[in-house]
């Protein structure tokens, strides 16, 4: 007796495998290609390299100090004042109605910004170089190159410097959660330090595989690093001390700017543009939108709409989301360009459908 039953099990089997692949592979499209971007506003200013906003207003660095914008209408944002530094800004962080700029060799300003269209400088810091500044309660964070230093706000009008922390290469970015403080070192990466204390850091560890950090960010559990020429990374912070890396996306772009908004992370990258990631599984990012046309320092947004600090364009405006209607744009060449995993899954298929056709020629007793 020939086996009949071996042979429909095989059949059925191998396409029951193909069409599984072919569900897979059709979900992964459909999230890669289910959400749309587009431009709808700019103020160009000339370069910008950080933005954060508060409410309907959006503060954004650049070389001659902070412009303020209202952008209440988000077609047409306009342009409130400028905060004049001398040798310009980077860095920002507001809290209330105070913001904190990190403004290069002027080092810490601290500015009242109760009437954004009026503010009034209330201290500088000028003993210092800020590059970038974190608040931890009444604690100024300000990274200065090569070292960190904490300075007491408590009084805006009178800050004092507490101490200046070592670092051992490019201090360039900080970030908090809790008693722990990330520092980003572009060239030894994620540095770890309990502030317990919140004037006496205590350095606990450096992350490996997380160099060229020119950004982070965070959400409950998750930290998100930008990196330079390294894309970003994801890493598990549930042991807040010990960051586990567990994700990453690399486009082989630079990923200078990274904020969360719920399972999306918006990302700035230099050269590729603007990147909305799905990050609901955070150990498989993949691509759900991108605007390429754009060379952005540093990213803000919310659930329906982006700010870029960009290298050309000052400030630029976009909306994102399922209802957007999609926008013919220049497109980068690029390799690679398809994320990874629908690559994978592109293999599979084929594999399955040369396996289906071997097995159909193959004479079965």
């Amino acid at each position: 007796m020939k086996p009949v039953i071996f042979r429909n099990i095989r059949t059925y089997t191998m396409k029951q495998a193909l069409l599984t692949l072919i569900i897979i592979a059709s979900l992964s499209f459909s999230i890669v290609n289910a959400m749309e971007i587009e431009q709808i506003g700019v103020y160009d200013f000339g370069v910008a390299y950080d933005v954060v906003v508060q409410d309907d207003v959006a503060y954004l660095s650049g070389n001659n100090g902070v412009d303020v914008f209202d952008i209440t209408d988000k077609t047409n944002p306009i342009k409130l004042t400028r905060i004049t530094t001398p040798d310009g800004a980077l860095g920002l962080c507001v809290i209330d109605n105070t913001l904190y700029i990190a403004a290069t060799s002027n080092g810490l300003m601290i500015v009242d910004i109760s009437d954004p269209e009026n503010p009034e400088t209330l201290s500088i810091v000028s003993a210092i170089f800020g590059m970038d500044v974190y608040m931890n309660q009444d604690y100024a964070y300000v990274a200065s190159s090569t070292s960190f230093s904490v300075i007491d706000v408590s009084d805006p009008s009178n800050p004092e410097r507490v101490v200046t922390v070592s670092g051992n290469e490019r201090v360039y970015k900080m970030h908090g959660v809790e008693d722990t403080l990330y520092i980003g070192e572009t060239d030894q990466g994620l540095m770890v330090y309990d502030t317990t204390d919140p004037t006496e850091p205590t350095y606990i560890r450096t992350v490996s595989g997380t160099t060229g950090i020119f950004d982070i960010t965070s959400n409950t559990d998750k930290l998100y690093l930008g990196c330079h020429g390294n894309g970003v990374k994801i890493l598990d912070i549930t042991d807040r001390q010990n960051p586990e890396l567990i994700g990453s996306y690399n486009n082989g772009g630079e990923a200078y700017g990274v904020t969360v908004v719920d399972d999306f992370l918006l990302v700035a990258d230099l050269q590729q543009g603007v990147e909305i990631l799905d990050v609901s599984n955070p150990r498989i990012p993949t691509l759900a939108a991108r605007w390429t046309t754009t060379h952005p320092h540093d990213i803000a947004g919310d659930t329906e709409y982006v700010f870029l600090a960009d290298q050309d364009d000052g400030l630029e405006i976009f909306r994102y989301g399922d209802d957007v209607e999609p926008v013919e744009q220049v497109e980068v060449e690029e390799e690679n360009s398809i994320p990874i995993q629908t690559w994978h899954i592109v293999a599979g298929l084929m594999i399955s459908v040369a396996l289906l056709k071997k097995h159909a020629h193959q004479r079965i007793p």
